[in-house]
């Protein structure tokens, strides 16, 4: 039987060309941020394996400790000698660039650069070669770039071999090698996600604050939605302008034209054929009858779904104990946040799992909370909240893609999130994104102008932190396809050995590295198919209080009261994020294959600074 290649072996140590100083390049996993101050071990590796299943992104980091100047890097490819290859925007290099954080994020964030956003060699978007490259390392400080691989569907399993070179004031060429796994996760994502994207956010951010720019503003936005679903994320408004009026008038050339290809999976993606997985009534009455019954009726006219069903239900960010209290009955989908599905021992009212009191069909979300919400919603504390899943910047990489394997575990169909710009409002998110006690809260996207990051067209940056979720979700895909070839009590002991519990969202990489290949051995071996047979050696602790880190499917704790069954279908939709679950809710078409959803007048302040 084949046996996976162990991350990160081989070292090697390059010397700047014509000097006696030495600079270093090597290799760390996609799930560890390097800070300028980050120096490699002794005998840090620079050979990098990863694996992925078919149509499956992973990543890794090359590193240069300096001193060195004028860097660059470029890979031909990937091939697996008998002819197939993985080149292109397949393969793509991304500089990581530095944030200054002025102040911790929580109780565990950090002050000082980070690194977040991913300005690429070449983008994978418009495919307009970019200002990555070259650049300088100080002496003693330490740069990465990200090298992020796309096995596309289809690609044959096997071992695929290629070499990065480092050129200018290093020199080294560092091996790659990427095995592929013998099946496949789906383009469109089974965890469903609603991620808010304001209705100017894009158009303030790339210098057209009014969106008065036309057919190029959405045909920017579609760049955004594009980036979103290729990090398998929905943004649920994949547009601006009112297709339906108060009165039920239908106007929808624009949506059909810049939306549409996003529902039936026609746009660019790198993910071949995906869609959306939720899309959200826009309009200045969104809960109007008239309006979502236009909705309805042009979704499941334009075969965006498989059947249509005119019923609407009530969604509200809130929880059940919460509803009671105020004697709020008629809720159909409960969402509340993180913090409140399984609060840590001695919170208060929500200590303990509550996962039982949602029913079967519950989405969720993380807000500020996560981090304390300072000077937000009463005033709370941002100085001391840590351990739960976020999406701060000056955060552990690991905690980032939590939500994800959480989801699994505690049996949740959906996430979503209240924003993906809202740094675009509050000043230059290339400078500072402190937003309610955070950095990073609300923001996922840079704004990747010409002026910024060359080339001649606008489209959004990514950020480390949507890579992260990105794996997450793919992450989530392994789990599924395990649950759905009988093998869910394995996933689910593999999921919780990771992250046990809500507020122990930090593990180590090695843990998730491990834990991914004994899901693709599991899988592999449900479906007849080679498969190794055990994981690779532990390559790292955890020292953050995430789980095991040498997780099997034999040794892996299962917290108290977690449900024992995994989630193996989806269905449903959830609304803005923001600070806490205070009752904001929605009105959503149950329409299998997409959810589609109308948002009340009632908004939450966080949006409300955003929107319109």
């Amino acid at each position: 039987m084949k046996s996976l290649p162990q991350f990160f072996a081989l070292a090697v140590t390059a010397l700047i060309a014509g000097s006696a100083s030495a600079a270093q390049v090597w290799v760390a996993p996609a799930a560890q941020k390097i800070r300028p101050s980050v120096q490699p071990a002794a005998g840090a590796p620079t050979a990098a394996s990863i694996a992925a299943a078919q149509n499956e992104f992973e990543s890794f980091q090359v590193v240069v400790t300096g001193a060195a100047s004028g860097v660059s890097m470029s890979i031909e490819g990937l091939n697996d000698g008998k002819g197939h290859t993985i080149s292109g925007r397949d393969l793509v290099l991304y500089r990581e660039a530095l944030l200054n954080v002025l102040s911790q994020t929580g109780g565990d964030g950090a002050a000082g650069m980070w690194p977040d956003a991913l300005v690429p060699d070449v983008d994978p978007i418009a495919g307009e070669k970019r200002n990555a490259f070259p650049f300088d390392v100080p002496a003693g400080e330490s740069r990465a770039v990200l090298v992020d691989v796309h096995a596309p569907d289809g690609t044959p399993a096997g071992a695929y071999t290629g070499v990065l070179h480092v050129t200018g004031g290093v020199k080294v060429d560092v091996p790659v090698t990427l095995t592929v796994w013998d099946f496949a996760i789906p383009s469109t994502s089974t965890l469903r996600s609603a991620f808010g994207l304001a209705w100017n956010g894009p158009c303030v951010g790339h210098g057209d604050g009014g969106c008065n720019g036309g057919a190029s503003d959405l045909a920017l936005r579609a760049r955004y939605v594009q980036a979103a679903l290729d990090n398998h994320l929905t943004l649920h408004t994949p547009y601006y302008t009112s297709t339906v009026d108060s009165s039920g008038n239908q106007n929808w050339a624009a949506f059909d034209q810049y939306a549409g290809p996003f529902l039936d999976g026609t746009a660019p993606t790198r993910l071949k054929g995906a869609k959306l997985t939720s899309l959200a009534v826009n309009g200045p009455q969104a809960a109007n009858a008239a309006q979502v019954k236009a909705w309805h009726d042009h979704v499941a006219a334009k075969g965006w779904t498989r059947a249509g069903d005119a019923s609407v239900a009530t969604l509200v960010t809130t929880t059940t104990d919460e509803a009671k209290a105020q004697g709020v009955s008629g809720i159909d989908l409960y969402t509340p946040v993180v913090n409140y599905v399984d609060g840590k021992p001695g919170s208060g009212q929500f200590a303990g799992n509550q996962r039982a009191k949602y029913g079967s069909n519950v989405w969720w979300y993380q807000s500020c909370m996560s981090f304390g919400c300072s000077a937000v919603g009463g005033g709370r504390d941002g100085t001391g909240e840590s351990g739960w899943p976020t999406y701060a910047v000056d955060s552990d990489a690991t905690r980032n893609r939590a939500m994800e394997w959480m989801s699994y575990s505690y049996n949740m169909q959906g996430e979503l999130y209240y924003e993906t710009t809202m740094a675009y409002f509050t000043g230059d998110p290339w400078v500072t994104q402190a937003n309610f006690g955070g950095t990073g809260d609300g923001t996922l996207f840079y704004p990747g102008t010409p002026a910024k990051i060359g080339g001649s067209t606008e489209i959004p940056v990514e950020s480390i932190r949507l890579k992260g979720l990105r794996d997450g979700m793919e992450d989530y895909e392994l789990l599924h396809l395990a649950s759905t070839l009988g093998l869910g009590a394995q996933a689910l002991a593999i999921a919780q050995g990771v992250y046990p519990k809500t507020y122990q969202a930090t593990t180590s990489p090695a843990a998730l590295d491990n834990a991914r290949v004994e899901l693709a051995a599991l899988i592999l071996h449900a479906l007849g198919k080679d498969a190794p047979a055990t994981p690779p050696a532990n390559t790292g602790g955890n020292t953050s209080g995430g789980g095991s880190t040498d997780c099997t499917t034999t040794a892996c704790t299962t917290p108290d009261g977690t449900s024992t069954t995994p989630a193996t279908k989806v269905a449903g939709i959830g609304s803005g994020g923001g600070c806490s679950s205070s009752g904001v809710q929605s009105a959503w078409l149950a329409i299998p294959a997409l959810a589609l959803f109308a948002f009340s007048r009632r908004r939450k302040r966080a949006l409300a600074k955003v929107g319109r």
